[in-house]
C-alpha cells in the first residue's frame, strides 16, 4: 500500500513582495512546518481524486489553514471556495441538539421528560428526550421501517409528519429498552425537530435561524425545506463506472440516492459554508449558543442503564448529546468531540480538540472517506503521522467499465495487463464482489452474464474466501444453473462454516432438485 509521506523536507516556496523602485524587497515569514505538512497531505489527496471540497484548520482560536480543492460543478468548472454552500447531512444533528439544549437552558423542557409528555399519542412512554439526543432510545430505524412505504410510493418525498405517523400507527417494537444500548438512528432526530417546533411554537427552520444561525453570525446558513433544491453532489453509483455523475441527475429508482428520505429536517438538511461553520465553532466556544455546563454535558460519553459508559468496540469512541466523543489512548490524554455527515455524493465533518483548542472543518462533494481525513489532520496538528491512505486506482472499476463497454474478453485482457502494476493499481475482494452485485441488478441486457464473469474471477483471485463462492452461487442460482450453484454453496460452506444464509439457500436448492 502506498503511503502519503510527510514532505517536511520538501522546499516551501517563499513568496517575495515585489515593490516599486526605491523600496527594499523583503520575504514573507516562512510557512510553519505543520501547515506545510497539512497542505502536502491534502494536495496529495486532491491529486489522486480523493478530495474535492474545502478544509479549514484552526488552532488557539486562529485559522492557520484554509483551502479549497476541485469544483463545485465539474461541467461548468465552478471552483469550490470557503463560501460554497453544501448540505451538512448528519453534521446537522449538533444544531438540532443545541436547539433542544437551549430549550432546556430556558426551562422550557427537561432532558428527563418523556417524549410522550409533548406528544400524547407517542406509544413509547419510556423514551425520554435524553434518550433521543443521546441515540439510546431503542426506537425502530427510520430507513428500515420506511422501506415498505418507499417501495410502494417511489416518487414520494417523506415529511417529518409522515415519518411520525408511520412510526406510531401501527406501533412498531423497540429494538432494545430505552437507555440499555446505543444505536445511531435518524428517527431520534426528526422527532427532536418536531419537539423544538412544538415547545418553541416556531417552525424548526425559523427557530434555528433566530436562535442559532443569527447569534453565531452564520449569515449564509439555512435549513433546506421541502421544494428547495439540494446542493451539488457527485457520485460513482456503481463499480462499473469510473466517472462521477451528478446525484440529482440519476434515476433514483435505479440508483440509491436517498431521494425519498432526503427531505427530513432534524437529522440533516442544514445548508452552510466552511466560513459559516467556523463562525459556529467560535460562537459555541464563546458560550453564545449554550452554557459551558451544557456544552460539557454534550461532550460527555453516554452512560447506559447498567451504569457503564458506552464505547464502540475497544475504542474510546462514544456519543454525547448530539456529538460523537472520544479521547486519545496515549499520554497526555486529549478529549475530542466531532460529528460527520454523509449522503450520497457528499461528506462533511467538524472536529474539535477540547484539550488543545483545535478545530478542523471539512466538506467534499464527492463520495470520500471523511474520517480518515479527520484523523490524519488531527494527527498532523499533534505532531503524529497521518494515516496510511490508499492512493492507487481501483483496478476493479477499470475492469468493470471495460466489461460493460467492450465485453468480457477485452475486460479480462485489460485486467491481466494491469494487475501486476502494483504501483498504480490495487485489487480488492469486496469491491469485486460489489461489482458483481451491481451488475446482477443492472438494467443492462446481458447483466446476468456479466455478473457471472465477475464472480467467477473473484473466486480465482481469492480462492480461500467462502464469501466469493457464496456470491457466485447466488448469481448461478438466479441464472437457473442449480447444479453449479449447489457446488459453489458447498464450497463456500466448507471454507466458511458460519455461512447460515448459504446453508439455507443450499437446502432450498436441494429440495427443488429433488
Amino acid at each position: 500500500m502506498r503511503r502519503i509521506i510527510n514532505r517536511s523536507s520538501l522546499a516551501i516556496l517563499m513568496l517575495v513582495i515585489l515593490c516599486q523602485a526605491g523600496f527594499a524587497q523583503s520575504p514573507t515569514p516562512a510557512v510553519h512546518p505543520k501547515v506545510a505538512r497539512i497542505d502536502s497531505f491534502l494536495t496529495t489527496l486532491a491529486d489522486h481524486r480523493l478530495l474535492n471540497g474545502s478544509v479549514l484548520v484552526a488552532e488557539q482560536g486562529q485559522v492557520i489553514y484554509k483551502k479549497s480543492f476541485g469544483y463545485l460543478d465539474f461541467g461548468k468548472h465552478i471552483a469550490n471556495t470557503d463560501t460554497t454552500h453544501f448540505n451538512l447531512a448528519s453534521l446537522s444533528k449538533p444544531f438540532t441538539a443545541i436547539a433542544v439544549l437551549q430549550l432546556v437552558q430556558r426551562g422550557k423542557l427537561k432532558l428527563e421528560d418523556p417524549f410522550a409528555v409533548y406528544f400524547p399519542d407517542f406509544p413509547y412512554p419510556a423514551v425520554t428526550i435524553r434518550h433521543l439526543v443521546a441515540q439510546t432510545s431503542g426506537l425502530p430505524s427510520l430507513e428500515r421501517y420506511e422501506d415498505d412505504y418507499v417501495k410502494a410510493h417511489p416518487e414520494e418525498i417523506i415529511t417529518n409528519q409522515q415519518a411520525y405517523e408511520h412510526l406510531v400507527d401501527p406501533k412498531k417494537p423497540l429494538t432494545f429498552q430505552p437507555g440499555a444500548d446505543y444505536r445511531y438512528n435518524n428517527t431520534n432526530y426528526f422527532l427532536l425537530a418536531m419537539l423544538v417546533e412544538k415547545v418553541s411554537r416556531m417552525p424548526f427552520p425559523a427557530y434555528l435561524k433566530k436562535n442559532v444561525f443569527t447569534p453565531a453570525g452564520m449569515e449564509q446558513t439555512y435549513v433546506r425545506e421541502a421544494g428547495m433544491s439540494n446542493t451539488t453532489r457527485y457520485t460513482r453509483p456503481t463499480m462499473y463506472m469510473t466517472t462521477y455523475h451528478k446525484v440529482d441527475s440519476l434515476d433514483h429508482n435505479q440508483y440509491y440516492t436517498y431521494y425519498n428520505l432526503g427531505g427530513l429536517i432534524g437529522p440533516g438538511n442544514v445548508v452552510s459554508t466552511i466560513q459559516d461553520l467556523w463562525h459556529f465553532d467560535q460562537a459555541l466556544t464563546a458560550g453564545k449558543l449554550i452554557s459551558p455546563a451544557l456544552l460539557e454535558a454534550a461532550s460527555t460519553p453516554v452512560v447506559l442503564n447498567n451504569g457503564t459508559v458506552f464505547h464502540t468496540g475497544s475504542s474510546t469512541r462514544s456519543y454525547g448529546l448530539g456529538w460523537s466523543v472520544y479521547s486519545s489512548k496515549t499520554e497526555p490524554v486529549n478529549r475530542f468531540m466531532f460529528h460527520d455527515g454523509h449522503i450520497v455524493g457528499l461528506t462533511t465533518f467538524l472536529h474539535r480538540n477540547l484539550t488543545k483548542p483545535q478545530t478542523i472543518i471539512f466538506y467534499d462533494n464527492t463520495d470520500s472517506n471523511p474520517l480518515q481525513v479527520m484523523v490524519s489532520l488531527s494527527n498532523i496538528l499533534n505532531d503524529r503521522p497521518p494515516l496510511d491512505i490508499q492512493l492507487k486506482q481501483s483496478l476493479v472499476r477499470v475492469y468493470g467499465e471495460a466489461l460493460v463497454t467492450k465485453g468480457a474478453d477485452h475486460a479480462i485482457s485489460t485486467f491481466h495487463s494491469l494487475k501486476d502494476d502494483s504501483t498504480h493499481y490495487y485489487v480488492d475482494e469486496l469491491e469485486m464482489n460489489r461489482l458483481g452485485f451491481d451488475l446482477l441488478s443492472a438494467s443492462l441486457p446481458n447483466h446476468n452474464e456479466l455478473s457471472l464473469e465477475v464472480f467467477k474471477l473473484n473466486t480465482l483471485l481469492f480462492p480461500k474466501s467462502g464469501n466469493t463462492y457464496d456470491s457466485y452461487a447466488i448469481a448461478l442460482a438466479k441464472e437457473g444453473k442449480k447444479q453449479e450453484a449447489i457446488a459453489m454453496y458447498r464450497k463456500s460452506i466448507r471454507l466458511w462454516p458460519g455461512n447460515e444464509d448459504g446453508k439455507k439457500a443450499l437446502q432450498q436448492l436441494l429440495e427443488q432438485k429433488e
